[in-house]
């Protein structure tokens, strides 16, 4: 039995629940540390504990650069990891490895899955408009990866304004074989799609098919089709879904990722008769959702946050405004909604408009060219800090897309030898105090759950990312010169050139590297 056979053999016990089968053999698996360590890599994923994933993989990098399908193993397992802690361009990264790997040995199943895990990686980031173009072209052999290509093109047509063709996709996909789950996902979309036809009563029926399918599978997903089902009942008064569900399905988002959170804070903000209190639960969900990387589910909750203000005329209004301008462009079929196209439609012209603020609020980093952080528009002179690490944690949450970073990862990226337990997390909380007096405002940094976050921040790297992704969005050519105009004003040669010998750092320069390879087109 070789190396990645003797891996699988763990993780078949794993799947199938022998947990004491499968401590007697990570036990017997100690005569070979190496491929104790890529399983134990692969169970903390398959257990959703990626900072653990992720602190015993980047440590496994140099013992298998020597043979390639272990490194590709482990390049997808950290690829995983990363993603599940929202760190995309890193995932990016893993997920490029493993797909020049399998393309070298020739293995052409492998080499599909690496490339619609990176399919998947543009979904969650919005770029729409390239995925569609590859998911096009994209024909992998394996049934299964091809039906989940199809579903992405499903959900793209949705966001392009043609609900009729992602029904004949969705349609196609349930009259074939695949898994209750994979089932359970195209109601849910076809759900969507049938109401961005015309159909709310129909598409309120499929959203709740799907919700009770989860909970009957005990998928904190259920959420999510639960979320949109009561997004139909408020636009349209629609007898609401049972509470009984309802309650159901916000118990078991609890257990879940960021993504079902959000998908809580929906329900419960639906669930609110006060229309200007529900607008204000709906904009904080909506927010949820983007930094869960949900872009779709953050458009349609910001734009029935907007809704639900306007009526109610309340401060929340300009607030969902400012939080759906950049999202707007990206997913233009939402104006064919029969519930909130035309409202969308009457708002264009000033989620467009971009007001210059005269006195810039919360933090600005500069970090292409060299490092800079202003707060309320003055410098924050960074080289006088006497904490070090405080510097390196508030480069690692400025670099981290959504500007958030779990508790234990931040601790480990500060001290990688270390355990995180009762006696070192004071460590990290001298850390982050730190970074609060230094700032001078405090509530810049706060604790959300298990993760720390930066409030009100942006950094020239993601205002970068943003042009070019829209630039990408655009089929308007002027409109697409004079936005990437503007990203090559803001691109420079490296990305934090004072900071040397940093693996998160660098994992961040290389998606640098490619984020100017689409801005000049190559």
């Amino acid at each position: 039995m070789d190396k990645l056979e003797k891996i699988k053999k763990g993780m078949e016990l794993l799947r199938a629940g022998k947990e004491s089968e499968l401590a007697d053999y990570l036990s017997d698996l100690k005569e070979d540390p190496l491929v104790l360590s890529l399983l134990e890599v692969s169970i903390a994923t398959y257990r959703a504990v990626p900072h653990e994933a992720i602190r015993k993989g980047v440590k496994l990098l140099p013992m298998v650069a020597g043979e390639l399908e272990l490194a590709r193993f482990l390049f997808n397992q950290l690829g995983w990891a990363y993603r599940m802690m929202g760190e995309m361009d890193t995932a990016e990264n893993y997920f490029l490895r493993a797909y020049e790997i399998s393309e070298e040995i020739g293995d052409r199943h492998s080499a599909d899955v690496a490339r619609l895990n990176l399919l998947h990686n543009k979904f969650f980031r919005a770029e729409y408009e390239p995925l569609y173009r590859e998911l096009r072209e994209f024909k992998p052999l394996n049934i299964s990866l091809s039906q989940q290509a199809k579903y992405l093109l499903g959900v793209l047509e949705i966001i392009r304004g043609k609900p009729d063709r992602s029904l004949e996709i969705f349609n196609s996909l349930l009259d074939s074989e695949g898994s209750t789950l994979f089932k359970l996902a195209l109601l849910e979309m076809k759900g969507l799609a049938t109401r961005m036809a015309g159909k709310p009563d129909v598409a309120l029926r499929l959203l709740l098919d799907s919700a009770q399918g989860y909970l009957d599978s005990k998928a904190t997903y259920a959420s999510f089709p639960c979320a949109k089902a009561l997004e139909i009942s408020r636009l349209t008064g629609i007898e609401l879904p049972s509470r009984e569900l309802v309650d159901k399905c916000v118990a078991l988002a609890e257990k879940g990722s960021w993504g079902e959170k959000a998908a809580a804070l929906e329900i419960t903000a639906l669930l609110n008769k006060d229309t200007g209190k529900a607008a204000e639960g709906l904009l904080e969900a909506a927010r949820s959702y983007y930094r869960a990387y949900q872009p779709l589910e953050a458009f349609l909750t910001g734009l029935n946050a907007a809704y639900l203000s306007w009526r109610a005329n309340t401060s929340t209004f300009p607030e969902a405004l400012r939080f759906l301008g950049p999202l707007a462009p990206l997913h233009p079929g939402i104006k064919q909604d029969p519930l909130l196209g035309d409202f969308l439609t009457r708002l264009e012209p000033f989620l467009r408009y971009e007001s210059p603020e005269d006195e810039p609020r919360g933090i600005k980093a500069c970090l292409i060219d060299g490092f800079k952080v202003f707060v309320d528009g003055q410098e924050v002179p960074i080289s006088t800090w006497r904490r070090k690490r405080a510097v390196r944690a508030l480069t690692y949450l400025l670099l981290s897309p959504k500007h958030r970073i779990s508790c234990d990862h931040l601790f480990y990226l500060l001290w990688p030898n270390s355990t995180y337990d009762g006696r070192t997390r004071q460590w990290l909380y001298v850390v982050v105090n730190t970074i609060r007096k230094s700032l001078g405002k405090p509530h810049l940094l706060v604790k959300k759950h298990d993760f720390y976050q930066l409030e009100d921040t942006v950094t020239d790297m993601e205002e970068l990312e943003d042009l070019v992704r829209r630039a990408e969005a655009t089929r308007d050519p002027a409109e697409r010169e004079e936005l990437l105009t503007r990203a090559k004003d803001i691109a420079g040669e490296e990305l934090l050139p004072e900071i040397l010998d940093d693996h998160y750092v660098e994992e961040h320069r290389e998606y640098y590297k490619r984020l100017k390879k689409r801005l000049s087109g190559e």
